[in-house]
This record gives structure tokens, C-alpha cells and sequence, in this order.
């Protein structure tokens, strides 16, 4: 079964390669327009992603 494609991590992922791979959650939610707390909730259940540690806002994001 092929899985479907989630916009909503489609325009995150974007998000993080224009911000240049590597971003803050406050970053990608300026970039994207998204509320902070959805948007760690959906960056935590990516797979192409990985968290690098901070707190709150200023937790970082990796493309893996």
C-alpha cells in the first residue's frame, strides 16, 4: 500500500531546504506560517528529519 502524501510535511520539508537544511522551530514557523506547537507535533513524526536538541522555539531541526 502506498502511503499518502502529507501536505502539511510537504511544506515544512520546503520550508527547512529554503531556510538551508537546518532551522530553529521559530524559523520554519515564520517560513511556513504554522503555529509552533502543531508544527513540533508534525516535525516529530517525520522521518526525513532530526530534532538536534534546544528547548522550545529555539529547538533545531535537521534534513536527514
Amino acid at each position: 500500500m502506498k502511503a499518502r502524501r502529507n501536505h502539511r510535511h510537504e511544506k515544512i520539508f520546503e520550508a527547512l531546504i529554503s531556510l538551508g537544511g537546518e532551522a530553529s522551530l521559530e524559523q520554519v514557523s515564520k517560513e511556513t506560517g504554522m503555529n509552533i506547537n502543531g508544527l513540533s507535533q508534525s516535525l516529530g513524526f517525520m522521518a526525513n528529519v532530526l530534532c538536534l536538541g534546544g528547548k522550545g522555539r529555539e529547538c533545531r531541526w535537521k534534513i536527514i
